[in-house]
């Protein structure tokens, strides 16, 4: 984990050793709103579906709103059902060094004149999870990589954790098996990983957090047909003329995504998390950590043995649980604002910093490296779009 890593700079220890400073009162997500969304199209050149029909200079465009870019709708099957277990899945077609490239063509493709001076902040979810797992005092080994532009931090996962996603695992149960099972695509959709992006407050901190979501639920909070829409998007033609395929980029020159406009978004509090169980009862502390950072409102069990499912799976609004999450783990969220300020603190002098999670001498710290090289794959045309004054805060 340590590839790339220069200097040690400093190692941040989950108890403070000096008084916390800056940190609020209460630590809690404020001014929520959800920004963008795409979806990966399903080839092997890195090209996403985005809702809107923006199209700022610079983007390329494939198609024009004929396919659109929502996670699959929420339909569970007549039971019982034999899921079929998961295999080593198939590539996601992304690069995996441009990891912000989708998530900037998709922000701008939707509000084309979107201003990054503010943000302070660039995360995916699963990053602060394991920054929150830390500061919870929780296992595991992770590095992350740091790079600052003017006054924004991003955070991303590190190359060999990406490519792991890419590749997916030999074998991860009935997953994604189930997760197929109770969801449908729109009709034509060659799509798949549908990733959503949201701002807000965490801890005076402005931030930028992106998410992979699972499905979305019917306006009445069900799996309803809405027959009349599936009959349109049916009837949409799907002549999009296709990128050129080529393999799969794992190593430099990155390729960058291409982008294909149409279609429409779909409200945040429809979007729920699918998880399956083998056992008897779900534990839903673990999942809660990955709901708040979301702010997902729905959480989907379905239980099975051996891939067999016989019950409908427990579709429920998490409104309550959230709330009572945060109010009980405000010493964990406020060491890890804590956390991230000091992780950002380091990486406004030293631009760009490897940050690794693991055991030194017996005591759990992050251990914070200058980052030799591997510079962020990020389009000069968005750096200069997006940052329009220099500053810090």
């Amino acid at each position: 984990m340590l590839w790339g890593a220069g200097t040690l700079i400093r190692k941040i220890y989950v108890e403070a050793t000096e008084a916390q400073e800056n940190v609020p009162k209460a630590v809690t997500i404020q001014n929520y709103e959800s920004l963008a969304s795409y979806s990966w199209k399903d080839t092997e050149h890195p090209t996403i579906y985005v809702p809107g029909s923006s199209l700022p200079a610079g983007v390329q465009i494939v198609g024009v709103n004929k396919t659109p870019g929502t996670p699959p709708k929420f339909t569970p099957p007549l039971l019982p059902i034999q899921l079929q277990r998961d295999s080593l899945t198939h590539s996601k077609p992304r690069s995996p060094a441009a990891a912000v490239d989708p998530l900037f063509e998709a922000l701008l493709h939707q509000h084309p004149d979107f201003n990054m001076s503010s943000i302070q902040v660039v995360s995916d979810r699963n990053s602060l999870r394991n920054l929150l797992s830390f500061a919870s005092k929780g296992p595991g080994k992770w590095r992350i990589d740091v790079d600052m532009i003017d006054n924004t931090m991003f955070i991303n996962q590190w190359e060999e954790f990406r490519l792991s996603m890419i590749i997916g695992h030999q074998d991860s149960g009935f997953g994604h098996a189930f997760e197929g099972c109770i969801t449908t695509r729109e009709s034509g959709m060659d799509a798949i990983h549908h990733e959503r992006i949201v701002r807000y407050e965490l801890g005076g901190l402005e931030c930028l957090v992106r998410f992979e979501a699972d499905a979305y639920l019917c306006a009445d909070g069900d799996g309803g047909g809405d027959g009349d829409g599936h009959k349109r998007l049916a009837s949409l033609s799907l002549d999009d003329p296709a990128p050129k395929n080529s393999k799969p980029v794992l190593k430099p020159p990155y390729k960058l995504v291409y982008v294909v406009s149409g279609g429409r978004d779909v409200d945040s509090d429809l979007i729920a998390e699918i998880k399956s169980c083998s056992t008897s009862k779900f534990d839903i502390r673990k999942a809660l950590p990955q709901l708040w950072f979301s702010q997902t409102k729905y959480r989907c069990v379905g239980y099975h043995k051996e891939g067999l499912v016989t019950e409908e799976p427990e579709m429920k609004d998490m409104t309550e649980e959230l709330r009572q999450w945060e109010a009980g783990s405000q010493e964990r969220l406020k060491n890890m604002v804590r956390v991230i300020k000091e992780i950002r603190d380091i990486a406004r002098t030293a631009t760009k910093c490897v940050v690794v999670c693991n055991t030194v001498e017996g005591v759990k710290c992050l251990s914070v490296f200058a980052r030799k090289g591997g510079d962020m794959a990020i389009r000069p045309g968005v750096v200069k779009r997006c940052w329009r004054r220099t500053g810090a805060a």
